[in-house]
């Protein structure tokens, strides 16, 4: 629910042919990436392309998953952090139930100042809310309202993860390590994952911590991870985690392994690497030198996790003291003039197939795993000679071989009556996504 299970994509390379190089302006849709990864990788590699204005449609299944993309696209566009700082919230926020203090108050923070975009209090140029409705967007004020107070006064989100694990392996808690390691070695390593390690997979199961390094110990929770926010008077009731416990965030930016390094990296290092190069090409418009990577740590915590052990409970729900408000002048983002990206409601997918304003509108559609249901809907929405891109199960570790074989032919079966055109011959076993073309 918090993250995706496939590579972030250049979507401009996706979009490109022949006799598409000179297009001026892109639109393209992304319907339950659950985070910016695409719109990130994207605007790193825009100095590759020609010049294009690129309109990003984004439809997630909850508000909180809204509020989760807009912040770490602006992490990542936040030019007073340096690049190790940016790469690292970026990581810690998406991923681990609890952050370093330096990545709270950061996260603190900076809700404050994206609850003032919503109401236009600070005006966000990339940012368009205009299609959300107006209990829309006041519930995602009060989302990020909640963050920053939550993220000063603390909320037992470990204890919600141990609850979910309780509640999944019942009899089996007590022999959850044995159940954790036949998930890693029976099912996530033989289907390719060559950089998790077994210590970083059994270390996110036990406690939602996936991203360690040894600067800093994560003990704050986390309240991006939470669900169903609501205000009630002068706070805020709010769902325990129900997000993933089984997979896990190490399957986008830590997919892309370097088979020139010899050096065995943990899927931390390789995820760190990865957002450590967007960032850079989005400031710079330059390649990144492999240099600036910390990767020449000690071998000997390379196949390991760095913190080994949970923090206190009262380093966790220690009160902190209200942040004060952003000043206007003090707007961080990056000048990126060529980018809007529009967030709509859920129920706009409905819409699509009725309203001539939405007729072969897109250049391109990607569609998360858990939202195939909707190709009917959105199919008309593309251009024509379009591609919709379609994420994959392969690296859900509940499934079996036979779960992936239905989802694939369920796949073929529903893009053959919308009429696509399959492009690479695809299964769920093998890859991550299947790109199928608008005849």
């Amino acid at each position: 629910m918090w993250w995706g299970y496939s590579a972030p994509l250049d979507l401009q390379c996706e979009i490109e042919e022949k006799d598409d190089t000179s297009k001026k302006s892109l639109e393209v849709l992304i319907i339950g990436a659950s985070d910016a990864r695409h719109i990130v990788k994207t605007l790193a590699s825009s100095y590759k392309h020609s010049d294009r204005n690129i309109i990003y449609h984004i439809i997630e299944p909850t508000m909180e998953q809204i509020a989760r993309s807009i912040l770490l696209l602006s992490t990542c566009l936040d030019k007073d952090l340096g690049l190790q700082e940016a790469t690292r919230y970026y990581l810690e926020i998406m991923g681990n139930t609890l952050l370093r203090p330096a990545t709270a108050k950061y996260l603190a923070k900076h809700s404050k100042l994206l609850a003032d975009t919503v109401t236009q209090t600070i005006d966000c140029p990339w940012l368009n809310l205009e299609k959300l409705k107006h209990k829309d967007r006041d519930q995602l004020e009060w989302i990020f309202k909640f963050w920053e107070r939550a993220t000063r006064e603390g909320v037992p989100i470990v204890d919600y993860w141990d609850r979910r694990i309780r509640k999944s392996l019942k009899t089996r808690y007590d022999y959850r390590d044995g159940v954790f390691d036949w998930d890693y070695h029976m099912i996530l390593k033989p289907r390719g994952h060559m950089n998790l390690t077994i210590h970083e997979y059994r270390f996110w199961r036990n406690n939602g911590i996936a991203f360690t390094w040894i600067e800093g110990e994560p003990t704050r929770s986390n309240p991006t991870l939470l669900n169903n926010i609501v205000p009630l008077g002068e706070g805020f009731l709010h769902y325990a985690y129900l997000g993933d416990i089984t997979n896990g965030p190490f399957f986008t930016w830590a997919l892309n392994e370097d088979k020139e390094n010899n050096v065995k990296l943990r899927a931390t290092d390789i995820a760190e690497r990865e957002i450590m190069r967007v960032i850079h090409e989005i400031r710079t418009k330059e390649p990144f030198c492999e240099e600036l990577v910390a990767a020449h740590r000690d071998q000997s915590v390379l196949n390991g996790i760095i913190i080994t052990e949970m923090p206190s409970s009262d380093i966790e729900y220690e009160s902190w003291v209200k942040c004060n408000k952003y000043k206007k002048q003090s707007v961080p983002w990056i000048s990126i003039p060529n980018t809007k990206v529009l967030f709509h409601p859920l129920s706009t997918l409905e819409l699509f197939k009725n309203r001539t304003e939405y007729k072969e509108k897109f250049d391109a559609i990607w569609v998360a795993h858990n939202m195939t249901k909707q190709l009917p809907n959105v199919v008309s929405s593309l251009k024509k000679k379009g591609h919709i891109l379609i994420e994959l199960r392969k690296y859900l570790s509940e499934l079996r071989k036979e779960d992936l074989d239905n989802f694939t032919q369920e796949l073929k079966n529903i893009t053959q009556e919308c009429g696509l055109r399959e492009l690479k011959k695809f299964h769920s076993e093998s890859h991550t996504i299947a790109t199928f073309c608008n005849n």
